[in-house]
């Protein structure tokens, strides 16, 4: 896969996208809202000093390498999951429905990458799941290599699946497109149409555009982005040892008040479809926040988010204000929010919510670690993923009656 630095320098030439598919819809309210939660749109990169258009360098890469859908990734899977069964799985979660655990022993054992994120084919298209999608992060220690993302074909007897390294694109000194690991902490995602939000705890959102996955070289796995002078391989993109990268394409940045991005998820029986963002606290001396983002078609969003929906999660113990501490994944079902909420090394737990009310209400057990949820209303079932090395299972549960 050699290319030129002709062939490089005529991509850039590529015309600027229009516009971010799926981007957030971000009105001003009508009302002063009692709080002021600000995003900003960004359509630039700003990589090791470099600034470039997201749009145009994704472009210019995707002239070169080509662009990969997510069928054909699922089709060249290298991977397989073990579907858990009913009654194995009610010792994981209490209202356990269905789901897999990783291959063993690499990404059920591995130490070094965390699962947080999924999001599933409802999410994005309001259809029956077919795909589901985890994101995680490195832990460090190594080559650390940012971010990726598990594309998981759930109609299988024996789910199949492949990671996909997400990468940030910028120019080089010598302006030619290449891309950077995102060794962020990559949090909850919400897979709305084509596009993929994945949360920055304090940053805000980052955006991708899943109709532009790359295929790169992955036979150097301490090497990632364009090689521009050396050997034989100038001009070959790699991804470490990944054959595919997934580009971001914008972001959407955190200028307002101080809100710890953790969960996102999407609510198609909200109507029209919003985006819910949940923070994680840690400890009892601050109120976490659900905020509630309204969704639109393409190009129809300005640049700036103000304020507006945003829902407390709150209860009251001993006097004293205690925010519902230790949330990790938060969806909401026709004005009934649920909550997973993570316990250290002790099974985690499902709580429900309501507006007006004065504290959330546990209705189930769930496994050692539970993360982000996603919300599918064609089996009316909730899915989350656990973290934590042995107890790292994708599944779903029944929102259960309070016990």
């Amino acid at each position: 896969m050699a290319i030129s630095r002709r062939s490089l320098l005529g991509a850039g030439a590529v015309a600027p996208l229009a516009a971010t598919a799926g981007a957030l819809a971000l009105p001003t309210p009508a009302v002063a809202a009692p709080e002021d939660y600000h995003l900003n749109k960004r359509l630039t990169a700003n990589v090791r000093g470099n600034r470039a258009s997201y749009a145009a360098t994704v472009e210019a890469l995707a002239a070169v390498l080509g662009t990969v859908s997510i069928d054909a990734v699922l089709a060249d899977a290298n991977r397989h999951g073990s579907r858990i069964d009913t009654a194995e799985g009610r010792n994981i979660a209490e209202q356990y429905a269905f789901g897999f655990h990783w291959e063993v022993p690499g990404d059920q054992l591995v130490p070094g990458w965390r699962p947080q994120g999924v999001s599933t084919t409802y999410d994005s298209l309001g259809a029956p799941v077919g795909t589901v999608m985890v994101s995680w992060y490195d832990l460090g220690g190594r080559v650390n290599q940012g971010m990726r993302l598990s594309l998981v074909d759930w109609s299988t007897a024996r789910p199949k699946y492949r990671h996909v390294l997400m990468v940030e694109p910028y120019r080089t000194s010598g302006g030619f497109p290449t891309f950077a690991p995102i060794r962020r902490h990559a949090g909850g995602i919400a897979w709305y149409g084509n596009t993929l939000y994945v949360a920055d705890t304090y940053a805000g959102l980052r955006v991708f555009d899943l109709t532009r996955i790359l295929r790169v070289r992955d036979d150097r796995p301490n090497v990632v982005g364009l090689i521009e002078d050396g050997n034989g391989d100038a001009g070959d993109y790699y991804g470490y040892d990944y054959k595919y990268v997934l580009p971001q394409i914008a972001a959407y940045d955190n200028t307002g008040l101080r809100f710890r991005y953790s969960a996102v998820s999407v609510d198609r029986t909200s109507s029209p479809h919003t985006m819910l963002a949940g923070e994680y606290v840690p400890n009892e001396r601050t109120r976490p926040k659900v905020l509630r983002l309204p969704l639109t078609e393409l190009s129809n969003a300005p640049n700036k988010l103000v304020g507006a929906d945003v829902r407390t999660i709150t209860r009251r113990r001993g006097g004293r204000t205690v925010g519902q501490r230790s949330i990790q994944g938060a969806v909401s079902v026709s004005d009934t929010y649920y909550l997973s909420v993570s316990a250290g090394n002790a099974r985690g737990t499902l709580y429900s919510w309501t507006p007006g009310a004065t504290s959330p209400t546990r209705r189930s057990t769930l496994s050692v670690g539970p993360e982000d949820l996603s919300y599918d209303r064609t089996e009316n079932v909730i899915w989350t993923c656990g973290e934590y090395e042995s107890f790292r299972y994708v599944y779903a549960v029944d929102p259960a009656p309070a016990g």
